[in-house]
């Protein structure tokens, strides 16, 4: 027995899934957008035969124990992916919203459902309590965000922050920090912060705070304003989608397997060009963890561009995790041995002129290295002088760098 759910994109029917024993399939409708709803679902040709089923995963939590929270809130039958996305497809990454088959689009007046200061900090003391608490059992709220950090979505509406659900879309994701892991809100918050100053395309984050409660806060890239009061969906996907792959294997893919996908949709080599910049600055501030599910392209109309830099946290800060890159540089595993020759050898491995890598290296490392000074002014003194100290030395690395 198969269980279908429909896909609507950017409000036009794009599809169906079709999830059957241990099967997912997806089968575009023939009036469909031209728009695929993934690179590895083309809207013409064939898809490998596990990509819907992981297309689809990379929408969940990752912890097990994550989902299982999720399905008690939300009324879900089970943790599979097509109970939990029956019940939480309404808001989800992309543009896309996923409801039950035979169920039109979510039409008519939204669901204003307000989300009091007090609701808010609840929500982030329960995740900091429990971070497998990510869906709220007291709140009429209905989404899912992938990842494996407890957060939560939100509606900005006018001044007044609403519970996101089919009918309104979220405008933030709030992430709150691990209470162990001192600054770490703040130090994100600058990252992001310091790319948008250097030039680096990131969304607007900052520290929410809510009564006696703090959460680093970002808007979505993957949304926009509306014609009324309501953002409006942006159809986007994270690489571990566009590659077709489920999320427990993010930390496998290198640098040239994305620009090989890149270059696929790329007609100018913006897309390649973008990723190297975003590359550059996640090994300049040192953030290790910069896998793939932590960079994404928007799929548009008019072609595909790569998404705004997220997810940026100085691991560096943090000794007690890994400091090897998620994705390394032509070999290089720390951001201290990413080397002239290093960055020289992955402009090859990926076919891209070696003094164009060079010049966008350490372009962006003379740009961060300007703005390090002050860049974590709102973190705690010795946190400050630490990072001012790592980025630095990687930016000095960096910008050393001369084309052969």
């Amino acid at each position: 027995m198969s269980t279908r759910l429909e896909a609507w994109l950017e409000d036009r029917h794009a599809g169906q899934f079709v999830l059957g024993d241990g099967t997912v399939d997806f089968r575009y409708d023939p009036d469909a957008p031209d728009t695929p709803i993934s690179l590895s679902l083309p809207r013409h040709g064939r898809a490998t035969r596990r990509a819907a089923a992981s297309f689809l995963d990379n929408l969940l939590p990752d912890h097990e124990a994550a989902r299982a929270r999720m399905a008690s809130a939300y009324g879900a039958r089970s943790t599979s992916t097509a109970d939990l996305l029956a019940k939480a497809g309404g808001d989800i990454a992309g543009g896309l919203v996923l409801v039950p088959e035979g169920e039109p689009a979510p039409a008519g007046p939204a669901l204003l459902n307000p989300a009091l200061e007090r609701d808010v900090a609840g929500r982030i003391n329960a995740i900091k309590i429990d971070p497998d608490s990510w869906a709220p059992q007291d709140v009429p709220a209905r989404f899912s965000l992938a990842g494996t950090q407890g957060k939560f979505a939100l509606a900005r509406v006018g001044d007044d922050w609403y519970w996101s659900n089919a009918t309104v879309p979220s405008t933030h994701i709030i992430k709150p920090g691990r209470p162990e892991l001192r600054g770490l809100e703040a130090a994100e918050a600058a990252a992001l912060t310091l790319a948008a100053r250097a030039g680096v395309p990131a969304p607007a984050a900052s520290v929410l705070h809510a009564e006696d409660q703090s959460a680093f806060m970002v808007e979505r890239f993957d949304r926009e304003p509306g014609p009324g009061p309501l953002a409006r969906r942006l159809h986007a996907e994270d690489l571990a989608q566009a590659l077709g792959i489920r999320s427990e294997s993010k930390y496998h893919v290198s640098a040239r397997q994305v620009v090989a996908l890149l270059t696929t949709v790329d007609a100018d080599g913006s897309l390649v060009r973008g990723f190297l910049v975003q590359l550059a600055f996640n090994t300049i501030v040192g953030n290790a963890d910069a896998h793939a599910k932590n960079c994404s392209v928007l799929l548009r109309p008019d072609g595909v561009r790569l998404a705004p830099l997220y997810d940026v946290v100085p691991v560096g800060l943090y000794p007690q995790f890994s400091q090897e890159l998620a994705m390394p540089i032509a070999g290089a595993r720390h951001p201290r041995a990413a080397s002239p020759d290093h960055w020289r050898k992955l402009a090859r491995t990926i076919g891209l002129d070696e003094d164009e890598a060079v010049t966008i290296a350490r372009g962006t490392a003379a740009r961060v290295a300007e703005l390090n000074d002050t860049a974590w002014d709102n973190l705690d003194d010795d946190q400050a002088a630490d990072l001012r100290q790592i980025v630095g030395r990687h930016a000095e690395a960096v910008a050393r760098l001369r084309p052969s």
